[in-house]
């Protein structure tokens, strides 16, 4: 993320919910100056509930019918932080978090929908709750997986729905729609508190509804209150129903952490807001959508009221950082309303007005596939014009800082101040070794070590620009790409000195980003066992963090054999984050694909490196900048030098190599990282590489790495072994992608393919 203005306020987004999607969509148009928007949520998709029916239905595929949040964040210039919120301070404005730090804000806004009301006895246990849609989902496709494993059954698989409003209507008929399509043997049987179907609608709507359960035979208990569910039966006082496989689709219920906030609920724990939404505790904490209970005119729990009401969730938590009045939101009084009934048929009202028919479900698919469009058809962004901080926000700047306007000098060599930085270092509880005289916490320029005898002091730098708007998951990443070089030469880390290039802002802001930075790092140099004993701080454009790691290794060296030939060439982690960050930034790439890479880079290379030293491996370097040619090239000349110029040539098996998913999606899509034309360079050093250029797998071979696998050179006698272990560690992706032998011309790499 790219600051243009130094960023004096924080709106954090909690929940993916649709008020908040399109806000994000309306921010991106015309974001406000000074403003910095920060999306959570534990998925990276989220579910448009208007054709959640469609899929199940199998009228649309996945993609149609959900938001990539990660891509929608990254288009917008919004920060996108992918974890699961505890809890809410509402006084001291912060938010917490099971595995994280505490994430600070001026502004929060909440939009996580709801759940089913799990109140009756066995609900929890025995019933599947269509709501978190993504966790249903999830189960729907596994009972898919059995019904079609019971078609020769002779008894049919009892399907049950409790909860007969809408969304169990179009859900019980979407899923007999598909049964019947598949000639599946299932029954599907739908349980009604109430003595009809949507009460409120016309008679000539209930009549078609109930024809179509007629004929779809679809069973349907009216006046059943459901009072207790165990593993076979839901029972009511008088009667009980069988089932094979229950769901539950009744009234809402609010998110259960929400109760130990100190935000103010309503009697079922929603959060009370008034007409600007709001919350009635918490001036500067907003709701809307399912989560959300409006105090004025208590409205009902349907998507159709969050999508109205983001435009006014975005003008007032905008409002209120630039000290602008806040606006009020009218819920609509009358809408359209569409039902669809499984096959590509659907009932509709609007007040007085009903209609139904295969029209209304073309009409139905349009407004649908309208408002998902606004999603998956993000248009080209132009360069936004540099616009001055709103009054307000300067005001708030320059009582911190008088200067914080103007351009930084180079006097002060750009760095942070100092008070920032010592309320973070006292937040910090860096790991401790007792070879470090003076380190972090002392106030010299420079940190002192005790060098054990009969070892050797390994050093290494790297540094990074930020690769995730999540500045707790960058600072992982970022320590663990540092400490990769010395788990490539076997030394055990000992301490790290941390460069941070933070952008110009507030004090508060810098104080936060720093907090979850450095913490994420100490967080990996405390893993490993590694020191932080001090650094250097200054401002940038952009967030940017460094380590110069020391390690200690024996001073006896393992003998590296003369001749490599018949050794393996094994590689621990598929390649591709370079395509596949370079696609994020321009928001191109699935987020799928990003969180894969963000997980392949959090992935530590110490227990790869052990294996291959346990596995004998003659030359051991992590993937990184240079990418896989670069690196397999360094490895080559070292074993030339060191052994007194005795050649080694690699033959690599292009199929072989593995990739991230989507990179290979990507390379497809003429996409390169920054760096790919220069590492290209180094295929003058491939035999005939023109007869390859066109194998899906050959922009793997250039493509830079952040954080990535460890490249060995094994003993062909324990390859095999040694794959098994890396495979057995996690590291799924590790393959033997070629072998050593002797050049037999100018070229030190040669490459075939499996049907070579």
């Amino acid at each position: 993320m790219q600051v243009t203005q130094p960023f004096v306020k924080d709106i954090v987004l909690i929940g993916g919910g649709h008020a908040h999607a399109l806000m994000i969509r309306k921010w991106a148009m015309q974001p406000t100056p000074g403003i910095r928007l920060t999306l959570i949520s534990p998925n990276i998709y989220t579910p448009y509930s208007g054709m959640l029916p469609g899929l199940i239905a199998e009228h649309y595929q996945f993609s149609e019918t959900h938001i990539d949040l990660m891509q929608l964040c990254a288009w917008a210039n919004v920060r996108f932080i992918q974890d699961e919120v505890t809890n809410i301070n509402g006084k001291q404005q912060f938010i917490e978090f099971n595995t994280r730090p505490n994430l600070e804000y001026d502004i929060c806004s909440i939009d996580i929908g709801s759940t089913p009301n799990q109140s009756i006895e066995g609900s929890a246990e025995f019933a599947i709750g269509v709501k978190p849609i993504a966790q249903f989902y999830t189960q729907w496709q596994t009972l898919q997986q059995k019904i079609l494993a019971h078609r020769d059954q002779q008894a049919p698989i009892k399907v049950v729905i409790i909860g007969a409003g809408a969304g169990g209507i179009e859900l019980i008929t979407a899923m007999n729609f598909w049964a019947t399509k598949h000639n599946c043997n299932a029954s599907f049987h739908l349980v009604n508190r109430g003595n009809q179907l949507i009460p409120h609608a016309s008679s000539a709507l209930q009549t078609k509804l109930n024809a179509h359960f007629k004929k779809s035979q679809i069973q349907c208990t009216h006046d059943f209150d459901t009072q207790k569910i165990d593993a076979q039966f839901i029972y009511s006082e008088s009667q009980k129903i069988p089932y094979d496989q229950l769901f539950y689709c009744t009234q809402a219920a609010p998110a259960g952490w929400l109760r130990r906030t100190d935000i103010a609920l309503n009697q079922q724990g929603f959060i009370t807001v008034n007409r600007h939404l709001q919350s009635v505790s918490h001036d500067n904490i907003f709701a809307a959508g399912d989560v959300a209970h409006f105090i004025e005119s208590p409205i009902p729990k349907a998507g159709v009221y969050a999508v109205r009401m983001a435009p006014i969730l975005l003008n007032n938590v905008i409002n209120l950082c630039v000290g602008k009045p806040l606006v009020s939101y009218h819920p609509q009084k009358n809408f359209l309303s569409l039902l669809a009934l499984g096959e590509q048929y659907a009932l509709g009202q609007k007040g007085q007005i009903s209609i139904w028919g295969k029209w209304a479900w073309r009409l139905k698919n349009h407004i649908d596939k309208t408002f998902m469009n606004l999603f998956h058809e993000l248009p080209a962004m132009c360069a936004a014009k540099t616009r001055p901080l709103p009054t307000q926000l300067q005001s708030q700047l320059l009582s911190e800082d008088a200067l914080a306007l103007t351009p930084r000098c180079g006097g002060c060599g750009g760095k942070v101040a100092a008070t920032v930085i010592q309320d973070i270092i006292k937040q910090l509880k860096p790991y401790e070794q007792t070879s470090i005289i003076s380190g972090i916490s002392a106030a010299d320029d420079g940190a002192i070590i005790r060098v054990p005898p009969n070892s050797h002091l390994v050093q290494s730098l790297d540094h990074l620009k930020s690769c995730s708007t999540d500045p707790y998951l960058f600072g992982k990443i970022s320590a663990l790409h540092a400490l990769s070089d010395l788990f490539a030469m076997h030394a055990k880390p000992h301490s790290a000195l941390t460069l941070l290039q933070l952008p110009n802002a507030s004090g508060a802001i810098q104080r936060r980003d720093m907090h979850q930075l450095m913490q994420g790092a100490v967080d990996v140099l405390n893993t490993h066992n590694c020191s932080l004993i001090g650094g250097h701080t200054s401002e940038s454009s952009e967030l940017q963090l460094g380590f110069c790691v020391n390690g200690l290794t024996p001073q006896t060296q393992p003998t590296i054999p003369t001749d490599l030939s018949g050794h393996a060439i094994i590689v621990s982690k598929g390649l591709g984050t370079g395509v596949i960050l370079a696609a994020h930034m321009q928001a191109n790439s699935k987020g799928e694909f990003v969180q894969g890479a963000l997980d392949s880079m959090l992935v530590s290379n110490a227990h790869a490196a052990q294996i291959f030293q346990s596995h004998q491996s003659s030359y051991l370097t992590d993937v990184t900048g240079f990418g896989l040619v670069g690196h397999l090239l360094t490895l080559l000349k070292k074993h030339a030098l060191q052994t007194y110029n005795t050649p080694a040539s690699a033959q690599l098996t292009l199929d072989n190599i593995p990739a991230l998913k989507g990179a290979l999606a990507l390379f497809n899509m003429g996409i390169r990282s920054t760096l790919h034309g220069k590492n290209q360079r180094a295929q003058e050093s491939i035999q005939d590489f023109h007869s390859q250029v066109t194998h899906p797998h050959y922009p793997l071979l250039f493509d830079p790495q952040t954080s990535g696998g460890l490249l060995g050179i094994v003993p062909l006698a324990t390859s095999d072994a040694c794959l098994l272990a890396l495979q057995q560690a996690g590291l799924k992706d590790s393959a033997i992608i070629g072998y050593i032998g002797k050049p037999t011309g100018p070229h030190l790499i040669s490459l075939i393919t499996r049907n070579s």
